[in-house]
């Protein structure tokens, strides 16, 4: 896949990525918010809760969210997208997701965004570089995107997220 060498994988905190974009990737039926769209709720003073809990289908599979950051984080811009419920996601739909999500990046004029890797179920090792590697390809307009994958969110920004984000709740 000649288009994986515009993927760079990083470590760290995808928040303090400093570029155009976060795509960022939550389901449908997991609340309250946890993770990196948790941190980036605290931070966005509960914006992200609010929306969800103004526009009930926010995280449903395949609805993109364009958020300005208002200059709370590096990034100007956040790309929520959602992934539906937890149990029915697959590796398929995460394919499907990223595919829609690069578009979605291509179509606003983006060149640098960073995505944040999306886990399958009990999965050992995260796919997400050869998914990403698959949506770049089939979306025209892509190979001009610098991409950073940030792999897995089964990391420590994970749990800071969750207790951080303890008054950003929906419901």
């Amino acid at each position: 896949m000649g288009v994986q060498g515009n993927v760079q994988v990083r470590g760290g905190n995808l928040l303090n990525f400093r570029g155009d974009a976060l795509l960022l990737f939550h389901h449908s039926d997991v609340r309250p918010l946890k993770g990196s769209v948790a941190l980036v709720d605290w931070r966005l003073n509960a914006a992200v809760s609010i929306l969800w809990k103004r526009k009930r289908e926010l995280l449903r599979f395949g609805q993109l969210t364009v958020v300005a950051t208002q200059g709370k984080l590096p990034s100007e811009t956040i790309i929520l997208a959602g992934l539906g419920l937890s149990d029915e996601f697959s590796a398929d739909l995460r394919r499907e997701i990223y595919r829609l999500a690069v578009k979605s990046a291509v179509s606003l004029g983006l060149s640098r965004v960073a995505v944040q890797g999306v886990v399958v179920g009990d999965e050992k090792e995260d796919q997400s570089l050869d998914d990403l590697g698959l949506a770049l390809e089939s979306v025209k307009g892509a190979g001009s995107l610098n991409v950073s994958l940030f792999p897995g969110h089964r990391d420590p920004i994970t749990q800071s997220a969750d207790l951080e984000a303890g008054t950003a709740k929906t419901g």
